[in-house]
């Protein structure tokens, strides 16, 4: 006898619902703030070697063609570019810090905490790659030069 599709859902369903409600809300605000707060600081890093590039000539071509053009807008672009940079901090934001004080929707807020977890590690990993291949290099050359020399 097999089964019927609607019972397969029911059954992946109930799954799912079972490991969400499986999770420790204690453990997953311990991981999210540092993965937020390596987010922020990614985010910051991104902008800061950007803004080094820039100022160090016209060799410095950017290749997001979104920010290209916000930067060739000069300082209102820049600050356009700035909003879109930080935009998505604000969901982030809410994701990492929303709480259920009575505990009425307890896989609910298990559900957008562990949705957050996902985001931030996936967010985090990408903006490790970026930083690390398009931006390290650049921002220990400019750290290097503003040492004083012995």
């Amino acid at each position: 006898m097999g089964w019927s599709l609607g019972r397969r859902f029911s059954a992946g369903r109930e799954r799912d619902r079972d490991f969400i409600l499986g999770l420790n809300l204690k453990t997953i605000n311990n991981i999210l703030w540092p993965l937020f707060v390596g987010f922020v600081c990614l985010e910051f890093l991104d902008v800061y070697s950007t803004l080094i590039a820039l100022s160090q000539g016209q060799f410095f071509m950017e290749l997001n063609p979104i920010a290209g053009t916000l930067f060739s807008m000069k300082f209102v672009g820049f600050l356009l570019a700035l909003t879109l940079k930080y935009l998505p901090t604000i969901p982030l934001f809410y994701l990492v810090f929303a709480g259920d004080k009575f505990e009425t929707h307890p896989f609910e807020i298990r559900l957008v905490k562990f949705a957050a977890l996902v985001s931030l590690v996936a967010a985090d990993s990408l903006l490790l790659y970026i930083v690390a291949l398009n931006n390290l290099p650049l921002l220990f050359r400019s750290f290097m030069d503003g040492l004083p020399a012995r």
